[in-house]
């Protein structure tokens, strides 16, 4: 009877489940639950724009973890872009929140909810080696082939920097396209050995790129998949974007798992870039078995946009897709506006803007301009915007060269060269500004935008600024650029003002740009000749920076209200009230550049060449992802002349009859705007951000937040090598390896400094041998009690959660023991490091890691610290990291001056340091070995 009565509660139970994970929050549409419920090992998914992917694929990783009680760490998610996967790991944490309470959080941490790329590094670094390699993303790809390239041949028949630009992406190719290597060496010999010799070199660095990473994942799984065998459910978003590398990973996963994926051909707009929608009909092709689903029901768009997106859709010249239908009643507004030119155009659409906002209809913030380029028609709508002083955010890959803090110090960087340029217009080098006049425009562009008038004693400062950076009186570009910022009155500038905070934030960004450089020129111990350091960052940012940076990513500028003008690919995955779409002429949408012939390193016929130079249909679906970003309001326009006359877009003629016509001279009609609904996602942060934090939160800001970078010091990484150094000899020592022996080995092996070379890197090898075999000599007993090395955990707080790596697991018959390691206690205190032990043992327990005792090990010094880990600690170190959380998610950014302030990076230009301002010139003798401790 008991029994019975048992099963019965069970069944009830999982139909409660089952009807809250359907209903809550709000109840699925009918094919999303068909979707959700699914019970097909294969599945794809049609979800159209708009239809609630994200919320569908949330579902089905709820269904899987309440429903069916599948492992967390069994379930892979891969998202396009790391906001995305931010976006469903939080939704997932709410839903599981909401259905089974706080605990059954936990161990969602296990899960992998990231890019493809992010999931391959992890794979490489824990399984392959990978360890102690660092990862080169696009901007330091191309500086390091810049330096790099002279000796692959690369400045053969002049145009150096465009031959560096199609080398990376001819390697892409091959990468992405997953190339046999017999058949390029045949048909391609001489590309083929430049390519062996730019692999050499960056396996010499220790260094990996984008391009390589999935294709080297690939390769290695194909002879070990024993580092996928753990996955049973693979769940992949926008899956139309994927290339042929990245199929062939979801297909070896495929072998033992359950896939699931979503995607939309309609829109797939990265083709140029490698993706391949013929992907997503390929996957039926691989997996005949594998269920078809539509999501059609629309409910982000007005039924105007959705009656348009259709009509648009149909004009596709490939696949035909079921129409998406709409299930918002109001019918919103879709416009068409012609102007005489593109000032006008920029002048009206901004004047809406402001019509629409004054009275209280949207904020700045439910407005978006999308563009085909910024760089061609972001001109004159940036130019109104600041003469209006209405708050904007600039996307693209020019955005940071838009803003005229950025613009001014890199024509002041420029001027420092006596034949330095700067290039205003990317299309007429001729007309390029020079001498005297980079220091007049350089300086008007920084007064005109910070309203900080500069003396004739400043402008002398400036003078012998030059003078000494040409006579290499600064160690680095970071000395160098402080010294710049506070002679221009950087510490004038308040960050609590919000234009005066987004100038700082770019200027962080600018701050990337010169150690992306910097780093370039000095791996493996090169040490600068200023002088053609300084004319390499002239041509750097000139022949490619301008055109690849963007401006501080709108996330990272927490809570701005601001109208967003970015291109339509950057707009992909988001949405607005209002969407003005301008500029549709022929020859900028579609774009005169698609199905233009490219230069390549590699043969046309060695892969799909059409695929990577466009076709019309590619910029039809282009704008098929423009139109359905708006949700209540949808304006498009264009202009009549330019310099000649304008012909209007193809675009406009397919669906003309569709669009109400609106006149240039008057205002368009008031229409109820959707509001804004704000979702309060779940961050995530790792806990050493905690401690920065901590330390001080303006010191967070500038480092976390605006990305402004420490000083660029021989010895940096040595800790990090240390630390990878003591992971793999702890490794041999499991396996019964004798301990001195196995860390001189590794050491010998493995130990790496980028930027240090030659008699340094050999006296830094050697200490590290010392310090190390001086170690596990002192601590043998510890040595053969490890377990487990840089455990890797996530886990949730209260609107977060926290990432980190556990150095050593200990364990005994009685006891389970952490370990940090630590290589000085110079900059982060015992203190400081003792909460993020606490933070880890809370993280383990929580995953139910039942952890007893915690310790901090100092390598230098040979010696183990206990750390306490009761109750009350672990509770106290969660109770300080929600309040640091809190305050960075409240924008709280208060500086804390006090001792940190000796050993902060930023301490030149921080208004609120206690230590005076350190001389350029004595800054090696006063200050070079507490840079150096602090390096490691």
């Amino acid at each position: 009877m008991s029994t019975k009565i048992n099963t019965k509660q069970i069944e009830m139970n999982e139909k409660q489940t089952l009807k809250m994970i359907i209903e809550t929050p709000k109840t699925l549409s009918d094919e999303q639950k068909k979707a959700v419920l699914s019970g097909k090992r294969y599945v794809r998914i049609i979800a159209g724009a708009g239809t609630g992917k994200t919320e569908t694929l949330t579902r089905r990783i709820a269904y899987l973890l309440l429903y069916h009680n599948v492992d967390p760490s069994s379930i892979v998610a891969f998202t396009f872009t790391e906001k995305a996967a931010q976006s469903m790991k939080s939704r997932i944490y709410e839903r599981v929140k909401q259905l089974r309470g706080e605990k059954a959080c936990n161990r969602l941490g296990e899960m992998h909810i990231g890019t493809i790329h992010g999931f391959c590094l992890r794979i490489l670094e824990d399984y392959y080696g990978y360890g102690d390699h660092d990862v080169l993303d696009e901007n330091q790809e191309m500086a390091f082939v810049l330096r790099e390239g002279w000796k692959l041949g690369l400045g053969e028949g002049g145009r150096y920097a465009e031959n560096c630009k199609n080398f990376i992406k001819s390697v892409n190719v091959v990468y992405d396209e997953l190339i046999d290597r017999k058949k390029l060496k045949k048909k391609a010999a001489d590309f083929c050995k430049r390519l062996e010799s730019y692999e050499e070199i960056l396996k010499r660095h220790r260094l990996l790129t984008f391009g390589q990473m999935v294709s080297l994942t690939v390769k290695i799984l194909a002879s070990n998949p024993e580092p996928i065998k753990h996955i049973q459910h693979l769940i992949v978003d926008e899956y139309q974007d994927i290339n042929r590398a990245q199929e062939k990973l979801i297909v070896s996963i495929a072998k033992q798992a359950n896939v699931f994926i979503v995607g939309d051909p309609r829109q797939s707009i990265y083709q140029w870039r490698g993706s391949d929608e013929t992907c997503f009909e390929n996957f039926v092709k691989i997996f005949p078995e594998c269920e078809t689903i539509f999501i059609s029901e629309n409910r982000r768009s007005s039924k105007h946009i959705v009656k348009i997106a259709n009509a648009f859709a149909d004009t596709f010249q490939r696949a035909q897709y079921k129409h998406i239908e709409p299930t918002k009643k109001c019918s919103g507004l879709c416009a068409k506006v012609e102007h005489h030119t593109p000032q006008e155009e920029a002048k009206w659409i901004i004047s809406q803007i402001e019509n629409y906002v004054n009275s209280g209809h949207c904020k700045y913030s439910d407005i978006a301009i999308l563009l085909r380029s910024v760089t061609t028609s972001g001109g004159p709508f940036i130019d109104i915007m600041r003469e209006r002083n209405i708050p904007y955010l600039v996307g693209g890959k020019v955005g940071l060269f838009r803003r005229d803090e950025a613009r001014a110090v890199g024509k002041l960087f420029a001027w420092v060269w006596d034949d330095g340029f700067w290039i205003e217009n990317p299309w007429k080098w001729s007309e390029r500004t020079t001498g005297s006049e980079l220091f007049k425009t350089g300086l008007q562009s920084w007064e005109t935008v910070t309203g900080i008038p500069l003396s004739r004693h400043e402008r002398k400062k400036l003078l012998e600024w030059k003078e000494k950076v040409l006579k290499g009186q600064f160690s680095n570009f970071t000395q160098i650029y402080q010294r710049l910022l506070t002679i221009l009155g950087y510490v004038n500038l308040d960050p609590h003002n919000r234009m005066h905070a987004a100038i700082m934030a770019n200027l962080g960004r600018f701050s990337t740009l010169l150690a992306d450089y910097e780093s370039s020129i000095r791996f493996g111990g090169s040490k600068p000749d200023w002088f053609s350091a300084i004319r390499g960052l002239c041509w750097y940012m000139n022949s490619y920076a301008s055109g690849a940076y963007e401006e501080q990513p709108s996330e990272d500028i927490r809570g701005i209200d601001a109208v967003q003008i970015m291109t339509i690919h950057q707009a992909k995955g988001l949405e607005w009230p209002v969407v003005f779409i301008p500029c549709l002429v022929s020859r900028r949408f579609p774009s005169s550049k698609t199905g233009r012939s490219q230069e390549w390193f590699l043969p046309r016929n060695m892969f799909d060449v059409r695929r990577y130079e466009g076709e019309t249909d590619d910029e039809r679906r282009l704008f098929y992802v423009a139109i359905t970003r708006a949700k209540d309001l949808l304006c498009l326009s264009y202009f009549k002349r330019i310099n000649n006359s304008c012909s209007r877009s193809l675009f406009i003629e397919s669906i003309h009859g569709l669009l109400n016509e609106a006149d240039s001279n008057y205002n368009l009609p008031m229409i109820e705007i959707s509001p804004s609904h704000e979702e309060k996602e779940i961050q995530t942060f790792a806990a050493g951000e905690i401690i920065t934090y901590l330390k001080c939160p303006y010191f967070y800001r500038l480092r976390e937040i605006w990305h402004y970078k420490p000083e660029l010091v021989t010895p940096l990484g040595y800790g990090k090598s240390l630390h990878y150094c003591l992971r793999c000899a702890s490794d041999m020592i499991k396996c019964g390896a004798n301990p001195e022996q196995s860390v001189e080995k590794v050491v010998r092996d493995k130990f790496h400094l980028p930027y240090a070379g030659g008699k340094v890197r050999e006296k830094m090898q050697e200490k590290a041998v010392n310090t190390l075999k001086k170690f596990v000599r002192k601590h043998n007993k510890d040595m053969t009690k490890i377990k487990e090395v840089e455990a890797r955990l996530e886990f949730p707080v209260q609107r977060a959660t926290i990432t980190g790596k556990v150095d050593v697991i200990l364990r005994d018959e009685n006891d389970i023991e952490i370990r940090d390691y630590k290589t000085s206690d110079e900059v982060t205190t015992p203190e400081q490091s003792a909460l993020q032990v606490r933070l880890y043992t809370l993280g383990l327990r929580k995953t139910g890691t039942p952890v007893t005792r915690a310790s901090l090990a100092y390598l230098e010094e040979a010696e183990v610290q206990p750390v306490t880990v009761g109750e009350n600690e672990v509770e106290a170190a969660r109770k300080i990291a929600e309040n640091c959380i809190e305050g960075i998610l409240n924008g709280k950014f208060t500086p804390n001056p006090g001792k940190f302030c000796k050993k902060c990076d930023y301490s030149e230009i921080c208004k609120w340091q206690k230590k005076p301002v350190v001389e350029a010139s004595l800054i090696d003798t006063k200050v070079a070995k507490r840079r150096i401790r602090r390096a490691g």
